[in-house]
């Protein structure tokens, strides 16, 4: 079990993240949704350590959660200047005795011999997910990991979380689009204010998408019929 207690994160005067209570089941895939400025980036940050709370606790199997029990995909990752791919993978110990970088990058087709200051949008992502890959965390954290992919490697990277479920982990996913959560979650928690409003259950995914979008989606025809 992975536990939050009081949780809060601040900057200046900002609450971003407020006295969250939470419990997530390890060994599942959790989608974190919500509307930009919600607190999922911060959140995630939060988890992987990368930035510091307020107040609060985050417990895994009832002890204190280590920066060392996560692997963090992030938005944006950040890449040393003129390294090639392969150079870079080089810099992350092999800790998941499965993985052969060849046959996965066969699927992946990231250019590891060529400069990383070269590669597309996606091509970065997927050089990070190598990464991820080659360790053997129990948390693996998932921050927009479908931005800049294209078809193809989207639905290799379903498969991979799939995999990594199969194996143990214990997964978090953000999406700003909802439809490859609904396939891969086992719950997907709704973020609002730095708070968790609701958990869905795979049967609720079917409501997901008016819970959020509903108020917006009538504000907006009404505006679009009118104006435009």
């Amino acid at each position: 079990m992975i536990e939050i207690k009081n949780l809060v994160v601040t900057y200046g005067q900002n609450k971003v993240l407020d006295n969250i209570d939470k419990l997530f089941e390890i060994n599942n895939v959790h989608g974190i949704v919500g509307l930009n400025g919600a607190g999922k980036t911060t959140l995630f940050n939060v988890l992987a350590q990368v930035i510091r709370f307020q107040t609060g606790e985050i417990l895994f199997n009832q002890k204190p959660l280590s920066h060392t029990q996560i692997s963090f995909l992030e938005t944006e990752s950040f890449f040393y200047s003129r390294l090639t791919g392969k150079e870079h993978l080089n810099i992350f110990p092999k800790s998941n005795p499965d993985f052969k970088m060849e046959e996965i990058n066969s699927l992946l087709k990231v250019p590891l011999m060529n400069y990383i200051e070269n590669y597309s949008t996606g091509e970065r992502k997927k050089l990070a997910l190598l990464a991820i890959l080659k360790q053997d965390r129990p948390i693996i954290i998932l921050d927009e990991p479908f931005n800049g992919l294209d078809l193809e490697s989207t639905k290799v990277l379903e498969v991979i979380i799939a995999r990594l479920k199969q194996k143990g982990k214990t997964i978090f996913i953000s999406s700003h689009i909802l439809e490859p959560l609904f396939g891969l979650c086992d719950y997907v928690h709704y973020l609002v204010d730095g708070n968790f409003q609701k958990t869905y259950l795979p049967h609720e995914f079917k409501d997901l998408d008016n819970h959020i979008f509903g108020e917006l989606r009538a504000n907006a025809e009404d505006k679009i019929q009118k104006y435009l």
